[in-house]
């Protein structure tokens, strides 16, 4: 891209496969494509609202990690403030004005528009053509980019052209603080506000936690000669910008450039030095080298991402679409998480709860082990967080917040009040313990597949025996003599305050073992850092006896007469119920049938027993994990966008490819499907767990990926529409290429491929199916190996 007419020069990659394309405008639609389209590089996301504005639009910026609880309720339903992940200044607004009137789509003729993500090189493209009320037509072109090269670093550029008019036009570029989230909380006050002929600063800050925003800012504006245009710098209590007035002329086109650099006090002690700093050496590199090194920053992150899917072009682009989500959720920030929309829009509040281990950070772990460590770092830094909720629930270690922000204490409202039922609790906060189970079933994936023992020793340890320690409290001995876990909600969450939730107390059983794993390993390979640890956590002989004892007598729902595992005490009890016409964009059996009736049923929200079938799949015989799936397949709603991606992963497992394409396409669709309500809307945000689960479901389930200390085994099962899956994967600082053919459909029952490459690293050993394990050197293959 040159730096004049580059804008009118670069095109999306030409592939269907690495866009996503919506043409026209429907005011219904524009809060979702605004999430699905959003600009996104793990340190910041914007939505991407028009950038002239519309009624219909909802513009957001956010950082991540940057929360703020204001003095008072945000809405009617709370009872007290929490905090909620803050929407920034409002970088690429623009304002247009022909002959004085402005230019929006309320107020002119639409006469086409496209709108482009190019998800290969992170790149936003919209092109538009209105008429006015007075019949002028006006062409335009924009570009955006949140860069991932320099996460801090934003760019905008616009191309305007009257087509059957000349006259008196003026173009404003701001840097909006006048913003509020969608509660219209404010949660930003002006501290620093600067307007010069080449550059304009805004500094806010966050009315209660004090974090400071500092957004800089460069734009010009040229002519089709690429001659500067002189403009004046805009200054208001909230807003900076330039502005320029311009006789234009028809068919003679006018090209903005707008850098921005965004840095907060998270990142350093002087935000505003620093984005003026930043800013500097935007300008100096210039708009195309810019865009060219946003290419190559993506083009690195899809080398070590992209799955390819040959045959299936749907599948193919809905899959890129999760990765590029995944990709722009998160980077190395040892003092942020992910939200359940990610940075893409205010669901939830940006609060952090269990999807993010569970569903959303195995990705990082095989595809950038950085970042999954950053993740598991900020677990760790909230460890005092963990501890004040158990102590404050009568517990003893560590139970992490069912939803954190930036400080790890607990964020769930106890209480709201529901018009026509009054106040009603709220008890996930108070129920949902298995979190602490998922954190540390994560912390051991990750000593499995990096390799990291420093981690291991210096952080994750002490997790493990904080929550071994947390587990142990929890659970009471019954007259029976077996130990139990009494009033939790399991991951189904449509049965509240039941007894023996299988999921919750077989990961509790699996973590109380992981912690007394953890002390011997601590005591026997570095004894002095165990007795530092043992002495500060006051870990006693007896204590660890009371562990095992638990882990030993910990009920688990098992029936070895049917082979299933009663979800919770009494689940068995409960009545049928037929789902084969529910249709939660419809309606969730929530709202359809009343709380108190729901708990009547044998009706599950999401995978519960099925995702415990996944996550300790050695664990189970074959025909357990059948039995289990096919009797609790049919009684499960999918009324979460976290269903349906685990469903994917253990019917391909079990070979069931029917239903194994039916719920990944389910789950693809929950953001890119336009035309569903309910959950399957992205209107808050996208789903980033369904983006997750359909990765692993991809890796997991038709990859056939199974861990294990020994190394990686591949067992996969593909559709036969698909000619080829190919997947990279990193494992203990390898770099795998993983690629998978069906058998012939011609011949069905005839076997499939698969063949291993190991890019780089130490040599590795590999398997396939029940094969045994082979020793595979750098830069050479396994296979091409048949599969049943």
């Amino acid at each position: 891209m040159s730096e004049q007419g580059g804008l009118l020069t670069f095109s999306p990659v030409g592939e269907s496969g690495w866009v996503i394309e919506v043409l026209g405008y429907d005011p219904a639609l524009e809060p979702t494509i605004e999430a699905v389209f959003a600009l996104v590089n793990g340190y910041s996301g914007t939505r991407a609202a028009l950038e002239e504005g519309c009624r219909a639009a909802r513009p957001a910026t956010f950082v991540a990690g940057v929360f703020n609880t204001p003095t008072h309720p945000q809405a009617a339903e709370l009872e007290a403030p929490i905090p909620e992940l803050v929407v920034a200044p409002d970088w690429s607004r623009l304002r247009i004005f022909v002959e004085g009137d402005e230019l929006t789509l309320d107020r002119a003729e639409l006469l086409s528009q496209r709108r482009v993500l190019d998800m290969r090189q992170g790149v936003l493209i919209r092109e538009w053509r209105v008429r006015d009320a007075a019949g002028r037509v006006t062409s335009l072109r924009s570009l955006r980019f949140a860069s991932l090269n320099d996460r801090h670093a934003l760019v905008q550029l616009l191309m305007l052209m009257p087509e059957n008019y000349s006259g008196r036009l003026a173009l404003e570029s701001l840097v909006d603080g006048r913003v509020a989230n969608e509660n219209n909380t404010v949660h930003l006050a002006p501290a620093e506000v600067r307007a010069g002929a080449a550059d304009q600063l805004l500094a806010m800050r966050t009315l209660q936690s004090g974090y400071l925003l500092a957004f800089a800012a460069h734009a010009d504006l040229r002519d089709a000669d690429g001659r500067a245009i002189d403009g004046a710098p805009l200054l208001e209590e909230r807003v900076v910008g330039m502005r320029w007035e311009v006789q234009a002329e028809a068919g003679r086109m006018l090209e903005l450039r707008k850098l921005v650099a965004c840095v907060t006090s998270r990142d350093t002690a002087d935000p505003i030095a620093e984005a003026q700093l930043r800013l500097a050496r935007l300008v100096q590199s210039g708009g195309g080298a810019l865009l060219a090194a946003q290419a190559g920053a993506w083009a690195a992150r899809w080398a070590a991402t992209d799955i390819q899917i040959a045959g299936d072009p749907a599948t193919q682009r809905q899959v890129r679409f999760a990765l590029y989500h995944l990709i722009g959720a998160a980077h190395p920030d040892e003092r942020a998480s992910i939200g359940a929309r990610a940075l893409t829009g205010e669901r939830y509040r940006g609060h952090v709860f269990w999807d993010t281990e569970t569903f959303v950070w195995p990705f990082y772990l095989f595809t950038d082990p950085p970042t999954a460590r950053a993740l598991l770092m900020y677990r760790y830094h909230t460890l005092a967080g963990a501890r004040n909720k158990a102590r404050d629930l009568g517990y003893r270690g560590a139970l992490f917040a069912w939803e954190s922000t930036d400080t790890g204490e607990e964020t769930t409202p106890p209480f709201i009040n529901v018009p026509g039922l009054g106040r009603q609790a709220i008890l996930t906060g108070v129920e949902e313990h298995h979190l602490a189970a998922d954190i540390a079933y994560a912390v051991e994936q990750y000593r499995q597949a990096s390799g990291d023992e420093q981690f291991f020793r210096e952080y994750g340890a002490e997790m493990l025996l904080d929550i071994a320690r947390f587990w142990a409290s929890r659970a009471t001995r019954g007259a029976d003599g077996r130990y139990h876990i009494l009033k939790v909600i399991g991951p189904d969450e449509y049965h509240d305050s039941v007894d023996d939730n299988a999921y919750t107390n077989v990961m509790a059983q699996w973590t109380l073992r992981r912690g007394l794993d953890a002390a011997a390993t601590l005591a026997r390979d570095d004894p002095p850092r165990w007795a530092a640890l043992r002495a500060r956590l006051g870990i006693a002989d007896d204590e660890l006896a009371l562990w095992r004892a638990v882990a030993d007598g910990l009920v688990d729902g098992f029936d070895a007469a049917t082979g299933l595992f009663e979800q919770f005490a009494g689940y068995f009890r409960l009545g049928e119920v037929d789902l084969r016409d529910h249709d939660t964009a419809v309606q969730t059996l929530d709202v359809k049938l009343g709380w108190d009736t729901l708990q009547t049923l044998q009706a599950l929200k999401q995978a519960d027993v099925v995702m415990l079938l996944f996550l300790l799949w050695d664990t189970f015989a074959p025909e357990v994990r059948a039995a289990n799936f096919r009797f609790y397949e049919p009684r499960t709603t999918h009324d979460s966008s976290l269903s349906p991606s685990f469903h994917a992963l253990v019917a391909a497992r079990l070979g069931d490819l029917p239903m194994a394409e039916r719920y990944l396409r389910q789950a693809a669709r929950i953001d890119l499907d336009f035309t569903r309500k309910g959950w399957a809307g992205a209107s808050g945000g996208v789903h980033i767990a369904a983006q997750g689960g359909i990765w692993q479901a991809l890796a997991f389930g038709f990859l056939g990926m199974r861990p294990s200390d020994e190394g990686l085994r591949f067992e996969p099962h593909i559709p036969s529409a698909w000619r080829e899956l190919r997947m990279p994967i990193q494992w203990r600082g390898r770099q795998l290429r993983v690629a998978v053919r069906p058998g012939s459909p011609g011949s069905p029952g005839s076997p499939g491929s698969i063949e291993v490459l190991v890019e780089s690293g130490a040599p590795l050993a590999l398997a396939v199916g029940d094969g045994p394990w082979q020793t595979v050197a750098p830069g050479a293959k396994l296979g091409p190996l048949p599969y049943a």
